[in-house]
């Protein structure tokens, strides 16, 4: 799927569609550097905010050899996409209603981030 990275009413950049993108469909794969629950920890301590868990003790820095996926917002109400793990690879899917050309891509973080 081509999507795009550009500025973002959520916060800071965003990623965007570039074409409809139909329910179900892998968008892009979160990559990073995979990272102990340790280091994930200190990393997160001194500020880091693109470390996606993948299982006990290993994690994906985004912001470490990533690509754009790691520019996917955090929307609680009504996101557009949801997370798969797969593996040992972690994706963003469209949602139900799909995503629309030009409509940012979001995804719920989860309950332990939406204090943030």
């Amino acid at each position: 799927m081509s999507v795009v990275v550009r500025e973002s009413t959520i916060h800071g950049k965003g990623l965007f569609a570039v074409e409809d993108i139909p329910w179900g469909m892998k968008i892009i794969e979160y990559v990073g550097e995979r990272i102990s629950d340790e280091v994930a920890e200190a990393r997160i301590a001194e500020g880091a905010d693109c470390i996606f868990e993948l299982r006990e003790n290993e994690n994906i820095d985004g912001a470490s050899n990533g690509n754009e996926a790691r520019y996917a917002n955090h929307r609680r109400r009504k996101p557009n996409c949801f997370i798969l793990r797969e593996v040992d690879r972690i994706w963003i899917v469209a949602g139900i209603e799909g995503v629309a050309k030009d409509e940012e891509i979001t995804f719920d973080y989860g309950s332990t981030f939406y204090g943030r």
